[in-house]
């Protein structure tokens, strides 16, 4: 029951944006803002405050677990893209379609829906997984993009590690080590950071919402991405979940990989396709059709976890 009432929370939250979208109160100006002060401090908060626990042996398995297993999921998932979408003639719609399979939004909306799934614990082993999953994005996703430029790859490294996110999980590990041994941070600065990660999901959705408004229903659903809707959201966690299960995986890391791997196609991606001229008008049905339909499909998918 509680399950259903935050996620039920979370689309108020989405309805709110779209219909501010609508009505023109928060400008894609105004979105773009924010997300700029979720991304470099509201997100990083949130991840920082999950790891203000003390380590223990069954915490340090399941992360390494699950960091494991998600750079083996991405590598799959690179494989599965550029061999599923081959087939499709026009490149620019290719190219989303093949960064949307080796990304999703599970760096931004998979914390949300991990922290409703599992609490605190859940925006933990989020940030773990989306390690790789960051590195991919900006790294082999940027050169989808921009196939036809010489990339800096000591430019790109340096721009993953200095993302405040990744910056919030190595203060994070380092804290979370200094608490095993008994010293814990001033309740001032706790409280502070509890409070500022504590506007993450309500922020969060509000911006996605604002975006998706921007999106006509009339030019929706596109073939393709009718199509990427469905693997994204249905088979690719099957696949997940089959694998795992086949190799005895169980328990956390086994609900984390199903469920950040059920997760709609990334906002970034309406980002680079506008920045590189690759047809933006495509990529935003796939993020609208996917994130729209993921808030039917996620409530199932952390249903079907509990259960396991």
């Amino acid at each position: 029951m509680e399950m259903i009432r935050l996620q039920i929370q979370i689309l108020i939250f989405l309805t709110i944006g779209l219909w501010f979208g609508k009505k023109n109160l928060i400008s894609r100006q105004s979105a773009n803002q924010l997300n700029g002060l979720v991304m470099n401090l509201i997100l990083p908060c949130s991840i920082f405050h999950a790891f203000q626990t003390k380590l223990t042996a069954e915490i340090l398995n399941s992360t390494l677990s699950i960091l494991i297993l998600a750079v083996l999921i991405q590598i799959v998932f690179i494989v599965i893209s550029r061999w599923m979408w081959r087939f499709v003639s026009d490149e620019s719609e290719r190219t989303n379609l093949e960064y949307g399979t080796v990304s999703n939004n599970a760096g931004t909306l998979g914390m949300v829906i991990g922290q409703a799934a599992f609490g605190q614990e859940g925006v933990l082993y989020t940030s773990i997984y989306a390690i790789p999953l960051r590195i991919v994005m900006w790294s082999y996703g940027l050169l989808l993009y921009n196939r036809s430029h010489v990339v800096n790859y000591k430019e790109l490294l340096l721009k993953v590690i200095r993302h405040p996110c990744m910056i919030a999980i190595f203060l994070g590990i380092l804290t979370m080590a200094v608490q095993s041994f008994g010293y814990e941070l001033p309740i001032l600065i706790t409280q502070t950071v509890s409070s500022l990660g504590g506007c993450n999901t309500v922020l969060i959705m509000i911006i996605i919402g604002v975006i998706l408004s921007e999106v006509p229903l009339k030019d929706l659903f596109a073939k393709y991405a009718i199509v990427y809707t469905a693997f994204r959201l249905v088979v690719f966690p099957l696949l997940v979940l089959g694998a795992l299960m086949l190799f005895g995986i169980n328990g956390m890391p086994l609900k984390i990989c199903v469920l950040e791997s059920a997760m709609p196609a990334p906002v970034t991606m309406a980002m680079l396709s506008q920045k590189y001229d690759c047809n933006a008008k495509f990529s935003s049905k796939m993020i609208f059709l996917s994130t729209a339909c993921s808030m039917v499909s996620l409530p199932l998918w952390t249903i079907l976890l509990a259960a396991l």
